[in-house]
C-alpha cells in the first residue's frame, strides 16, 4: 500500500469520527429535548436502525421503580417478532449477565459475550441469543445499569466494527441519562394507578394551553368524562373491581388520545382530556369515539372471573376569550357533564348556554 492510501485511509477514518461525534451531539440535544417517557424510547430505537442498519431493536426497561427486573414494554421493540412468553420475559436485575455489564460497561456482540466463563449458564443470554440478538448495549445511569439496548443483525450481514461498537456504548449512555430524568419526571407527573396526568399536572398545562389561545388565536376544547352510576358499582362488586374498571377507562382515553393531547385524572373516578387545536364538532366525536370504547369494553371481575360492563357520561366545553382562567373552562364542561348524567347517561355533550 502506497503512502498516499494510507494516508487517504487515515484521514477517511478522523472523518468518520467527526462524523459520529457531530452525530452524537445532535442526538444528545434530541434527547435532552423532552421528557416525554413513551416518545423518548421511541426515539433512541429509531436512532439504533438508523445509525447501525439494523430492522431489529429493543430495549428492556425497568417497568416500575425498585422492582427489580427488566422487561420489553409495549413501545419498547421494533421488528424483532415475539410470542406472547418472549413479550413478557424478565430479566432479573440481580443475574450474572446484568452483574457482567455493571462491570463491562461496552457494548458487545453476542459472539464475544458468548465466550464469557461466567455466563455459560446464563439463562437471560440464551434467551437473547434465540430472539436473533447480535449485539447488546447497557444503559447506564449514575452508575447504575436501567436497561439493556439489543440490536439484530446488520441488514447487509456483515460485522459490527469496533466504531460502531463505541458509537452504541455512548448512545446508550447518553440514552441511559435521558430514560432516567424521563421516568423520574413521569413517576411526578403520572398517577400510577391510571397512567394519566396527575390534578396539578392537568391544571398547570390547561392554564398554558389557555395563554395560548389569547396570544395565538387557537382553538382549544375540554372533555371530561365520569363513570355512571360508580358508587352503586363499587358498593356491589367492591373496590378492587371498581381499580379495574377506572384503570381500563383511563386506558381507552390515553389509546384515543393524540400526542399533543393531555389526558388526566381530575379526581376520583372523573378523568379528562385537553385538546389543544381542536373545535368543539372534533371534541364531541372524540368524546364520542372514548364513550362507545367503554361501553364495548367487557372487564374480568378480580374477585370471581366473571364479566363487567360500564358505560361513560362525556361533558365538553371549548375556549373563550371572555374565560378569565381554568375555572371557567373547567365549570362549563362540568356543568355539560352533568346534563349528560341527568339526561340518562351514557352520552355526550356539548355546553350550551
Amino acid at each position: 500500500m502506497s503512502f498516499k492510501d494510507n494516508t487517504d485511509i487515515v484521514f477517511e477514518h478522523y472523518e468518520k469520527k467527526i462524523y459520529d461525534q457531530k452525530q452524537l451531539l445532535e442526538i444528545s440535544r434530541a434527547l435532552n429535548s423532552t421528557l416525554d417517557y413513551k416518545y423518548l424510547i421511541d426515539a433512541i430505537l429509531n436512532i439504533c436502525l438508523a445509525q447501525l442498519q439494523t430492522l431489529h431493536a429493543a430495549m428492556y426497561l425497568e417497568p416500575e421503580i425498585d422492582l427489580g427486573i427488566f422487561k420489553l414494554e409495549p413501545q419498547s421493540t421494533k421488528g424483532f417478532e415475539l410470542s406472547f412468553e418472549e413479550q413478557n420475559y424478565e430479566i432479573k436485575m440481580d443475574t450474572s449477565l446484568i452483574h457482567f455489564f455493571e462491570e463491562k460497561t461496552k457494548a458487545i456482540t453476542m459472539e464475544q459475550i458468548s465466550k464469557v466463563e461466567s455466563l455459560q449458564d446464563s439463562a437471560d443470554l440464551q434467551f437473547l441469543k434465540r430472539l436473533g440478538a447480535e449485539i447488546i448495549v447497557p444503559l447506564n445511569a449514575k452508575g447504575k445499569v436501567n436497561g439493556l439496548l439489543v440490536l439484530g443483525e446488520k441488514m447487509t450481514s456483515e460485522e459490527f466494527l469496533e466504531d460502531e461498537k463505541e458509537f452504541m456504548t455512548t448512545l446508550a449512555n447518553l440514552a441511559g441519562i435521558a430514560v432516567e430524568n424521563a421516568r423520574l419526571y413521569e413517576l411526578a407527573t403520572v398517577d400510577m394507578m391510571t397512567g394519566l396526568k396527575i390534578h396539578h399536572y392537568f391544571q398547570t398545562k390547561l392554564k398554558e394551553e389557555m395563554e395560548r389561545c389569547r396570544k395565538k388565536g387557537t382553538k382549544l376544547s375540554l372533555l371530561f368524562t365520569d363513570v355512571d352510576k360508580f358508587k352503586v358499582f363499587n358498593d356491589t362488586y367492591g373496590h378492587q373491581a371498581g381499580d379495574v374498571v377506572l384503570i381500563e377507562v383511563a386506558r381507552q382515553l390515553i389509546n384515543a388520545a393524540q400526542r399533543h393531547h393531555i389526558p388526566a385524572r381530575y379526581g376520583g373516578e372523573e378523568f379528562c382530556l385537553v385538546m389543544p387545536g381542536a373545535s368543539e364538532e372534533e371534541a364531541f366525536a372524540k368524546g364520542e369515539e372514548i364513550r362507545k370504547a367503554v361501553e364495548a369494553m367487557v372487564v374480568k371481575n378480580p374477585n370471581d372471573g366473571s364479566d363487567l360492563k360500564v358505560t361513560l357520561s362525556v361533558g365538553i366545553s371549548s375556549f373563550r376569550l371572555s374565560d378569565r382562567n381554568n375555572k371557567d373552562l373547567i365549570e362549563r364542561a362540568d356543568k355539560a357533564l352533568y346534563q349528560a348524567k341527568h339526561s340518562g347517561r351514557n352520552r355526550t355533550i356539548c355546553y350550551k348556554e
